[in-house]
C-alpha cells in the first residue's frame, strides 16, 4: 500500500511540474506578443499597413513594402530550396542505400540545420553579395533569397524526408509488378502520397524564411519603394540590363524593426514595435497553414 501511494504522488508531482512548464511557456508568449501589441496600437492603421516608406513624410512611418518584400523573399527562397531539398530528400530514401555516403550527407544536413544565421548571413554577404555581383545585382531581392534558401533547405528536405518514409512499400511494389519503373513509381505513387507532408515543410520552410532578420540585413539590402516587376539599364549587369526588383534591393519587416533600435530618434517606437506584429502575425499564420496542412494529411491516412 505505502509503495501504491508514493507511486501515486510521483505521478500527480510529475504532472502538475509538466504541466506548470507548459504554463510558464504558454505564458512567456502571450506576454510577449501582448507587450509588443500594446506597443504597437498608435501605430497600427490602413495607411501605416499600406503604404510604401518613399511615399510618407518621414523615415520609418510605413511599412507597406516591407510587408511585400517580406513575401517575395519568403516565396523566392522556397522556389530555390524547393528542388534541391526534394530531390536530396528523394536521392537518400529511394536510390542511395545505407552507407557511410548517406550517413556523412545526412550529418551534414544536420550541420546545416544547426547553422547559426548570422553565419550563413555573413557568407551570403561575401559569396553571393559581393563574389556574384554581376549576377544578383549586389546587395538585392535574389541575393537574400539565395541565402535563406540555404538556411531553410534543410527544414524542406527533412520533412519530405519524413514523408516519403511514411509511403506504404505495398503501393511501390505493386506499381514497379505491374511494369511501372522506379522513376515511374517515385512520379506517380510516391511523390503524391507523401504531397502532403512535403507540402507541410515547404510552408515551415517559408514560415522561417519570413522570420529571418541576419541573414535579410546582410544580403537584402533595403529600399523604400514597392518591388515593381522592370528592365533598368545597367552597363555593370550581364546584357547591360538589371531585371527589378529581383537585382534590386528590397524592403523587409525585419529590417523595419531594426530601424527602430538603429535610429531611436527617427522612427517612433510605435512603428518599430507594430512591423514587429504584423510579422508576428505573419509567421503565426504559416505555422496554422503548416498544422492545418498536417491535420488534413493524417486525416487522409
Amino acid at each position: 500500500m505505502e509503495l501504491k501511494k508514493k507511486r501515486f504522488l510521483e505521478e500527480k508531482t510529475f504532472i502538475v511540474i509538466t504541466g506548470l512548464a507548459a504554463a510558464i511557456t504558454s505564458l512567456l508568449l502571450i506576454l510577449i506578443v501582448g507587450k509588443i501589441a500594446l506597443e504597437s496600437l498608435p501605430a497600427l492603421n490602413l495607411y501605416f499597413l499600406t503604404t510604401a516608406e518613399v511615399d510618407t513624410p518621414g523615415f520609418g512611418q510605413a511599412i507597406g513594402n516591407s510587408i511585400v518584400g517580406t513575401i517575395y523573399l519568403s516565396l523566392l527562397s522556397v522556389i530555390f530550396a524547393m528542388p534541391i531539398s526534394i530531390g536530396t530528400a528523394i536521392f537518400l530514401k529511394k536510390y542511395a542505400r545505407e552507407s557511410v555516403l548517406t550517413r556523412t550527407v545526412r550529418f551534414l544536413i544536420d550541420v546545416l540545420a544547426g547553422m547559426p544565421s548570422i553565419v550563413l548571413g555573413v557568407f551570403g554577404m561575401l559569396f553571393i553579395v559581393i563574389y556574384l555581383k554581376p549576377l544578383t545585382g549586389g546587395f538585392s531581392l535574389i541575393s537574400g533569397a539565395l541565402a535563406m534558401a540555404i538556411l531553410i533547405l534543410p527544414v524542406i528536405e527533412k520533412a519530405a524526408e519524413e514523408a516519403i518514409g511514411t509511403v506504404p512499400k505495398e503501393l511501390e511494389e505493386g506499381s514497379i509488378a505491374l511494369g511501372g519503373t522506379k522513376w515511374t513509381t517515385i512520379r506517380k505513387i510516391t511523390i503524391p502520397y507523401a504531397l502532403s507532408g512535403i507540402m507541410t515543410g515547404i510552408v515551415l520552410g517559408i514560415g522561417r524564411s519570413a522570420e529571418e532578420s541576419a541573414i535579410v540585413v546582410l544580403t537584402a539590402g533595403y529600399s523604400q519603394f514597392y518591388p515593381v516587376l522592370e528592365t533598368l539599364q545597367n552597363p555593370k549587369m550581364p546584357f547591360g540590363v538589371q531585371l527589378g526588383p529581383f537585382q534590386e534591393p528590397v524592403g523587409a519587416l525585419s529590417i523595419s524593426v531594426y530601424h527602430m533600435f538603429q535610429f531611436p530618434n527617427i522612427v517612433p517606437r510605435a512603428n518599430g514595435f507594430a512591423a514587429a506584429l504584423v510579422l508576428i502575425v505573419i509567421v503565426m499564420v504559416i505555422n496554422l497553414l503548416a498544422r492545418l496542412i498536417l491535420w488534413r494529411w493524417k486525416i487522409g491516412q
